[in-house]
């Protein structure tokens, strides 16, 4: 029995694909932590369900086919972690994939997964905005409100964080209003949670962004890379 309480189990002899599956019949909710040749990365349980990893700057499925193409790899079992599901394939046919790559001699690009369903109908700007953000490992989960406070896409059930930005977006808004048309900002709001994690809100014109991150992310580089997401593309010979 796995006992994702109990801090740096190893399991010498097994092999990560067997390790995987065994999680999956368990119904575990634990971190799976991989090392080898000086990479890391990790693998994230939901009951049983393999919902993320990450792996040397990549998220979800590109992240797992990385870390199974490693060799010899060492792992341990650690407490689950909060984080958004950027995994909707069985795990069974994830190692296929890998298993076909292995056989065929040479990388075999992952199956594209689209973070929308077929029928949904997404505005392009939110589209390519949620994209980048689940490409981004370090980003646990995400809040996206109109300027009227109003929910129009989250990765996350937790209401009660929900609510707190709310009401810190529009205290913000509420006090520039009260202050003047002059007032500007601001730019973003940051926030370190208890949780060892942090939180950064980031106001913008009719589309307000708050992005739960690990303890070790990088905010400026988030910050760019968001706010790049969400320019218009360039059009062909401009």
């Amino acid at each position: 029995m796995i006992d994702p309480g109990q801090a740096d189990q190893k399991f010498p002899g097994v092999s990560l694909p067997a390790f995987l599956q065994l999680l999956e019949h368990e119904h575990s909710s634990c971190t799976l932590t991989v090392t080898s040749g000086g990479k890391s990365g990790s693998f994230f349980f939901r009951e049983g369900r393999l919902i993320d990893a990450s792996c040397e700057g990549k998220a979800g499925l590109e992240a797992v086919h990385a870390l199974l193409a490693l060799r010899n790899p060492a792992f341990r079992v650690s407490a689950p972690e909060d984080r958004m599901t950027r995994i909707n394939q069985s795990l069974a046919r994830i190692l296929l994939h890998a298993h076909t790559a292995e056989e065929a001699g040479g990388p075999v690009p992952p199956p594209v997964e689209s973070p929308f369903p077929e029928t949904a109908k997404v505005h392009p700007l939110l589209r390519r905005l949620i994209v980048e953000i689940m490409a981004v490992p370090e980003i646990r989960h995400y809040y996206l409100f109109n300027q009227q406070g109003k929910v129009v896409a989250r990765s996350s059930d937790n209401r009660q964080l929900c609510n707190f930005i709310t009401y810190a977006v529009m205290s913000s808004l509420q006090m520039r209003q009260g202050l003047g048309c002059e007032v500007k900002g601001p730019n973003s709001i940051q926030m370190a949670l208890g949780t060892g994690e942090s939180l950064l809100i980031l106001p913008g014109i009719g589309l307000v962004i708050a992005l739960l991150l690990d303890g070790h992310a990088s905010v400026l580089a988030i910050t760019t890379r968001i706010r790049a997401s969400l320019r218009p593309p360039k059009k062909v010979g401009a």
